[in-house]
């Protein structure tokens, strides 16, 4: 009886991990149908690659709130930085290399949080749990919707990903 304990606690164990490792994956599609074969892109471990597989390219790698070109983390290949929602060109601190601003959902572009800066929306996806839909602008139309992200992104990887894609 108590290997069978250990054997279903060590199972226990496994599970959990497993679980824990897929959260840290974020998929993106451009259909609706959310498809194995038609992912744009996905995000694994901080990395950003193209495509459904591992044998994808290389676009961004993710450490804390710093998105690296490629498969680097050296500071010559610093792309962008992402503090309080806001995203910077490389290390700068000055409000004209905010390229981005993320606040409650919405993509503005700049330093910015007016209706008419409004890039895209993200949103639960009605149709799937656990998924989100980038719109653009405020819209709530499923014909305004440009990506479908399937995990749970922070916003440093919801702008590599964007970015990736070529929606930023």
């Amino acid at each position: 009886m108590g290997d069978l304990k250990q054997i279903l606690g060590c199972a226990l164990v496994i599970w959990t991990a497993t679980i824990n490792f897929s959260l840290a994956q974020t998929y993106v599609y451009i259909d609706d149908q959310m498809m194995w074969n038609q992912m744009a892109c996905h995000i694994d471990n901080g990395i950003v690659r193209m495509g459904p597989d591992w044998r994808g390219d290389i676009k961004y790698t993710i450490q804390n709130n710093k998105i690296f070109k490629g498969y680097s983390s050296s500071s010559f290949d610093l792309a962008y930085t992402c503090r309080e929602g806001k995203l910077y060109i490389g290390e700068s601190s000055f409000s004209d290399a905010i390229s981005y601003t993320f606040n409650k959902g919405r993509i503005y572009i700049g330093d910015s949080g007016f209706a008419l800066d409004l890039a895209y929306t993200i949103r639960p996806n009605p149709n799937y749990r656990g998924a989100l839909c980038v719109y653009k602008k405020d819209s709530i139309s499923p014909f305004d919707i440009v990506a479908f992200l399937q995990g749970d992104p922070t916003e440093v990887e919801i702008f590599a990903l964007l970015i990736s894609i070529s929606l930023l």
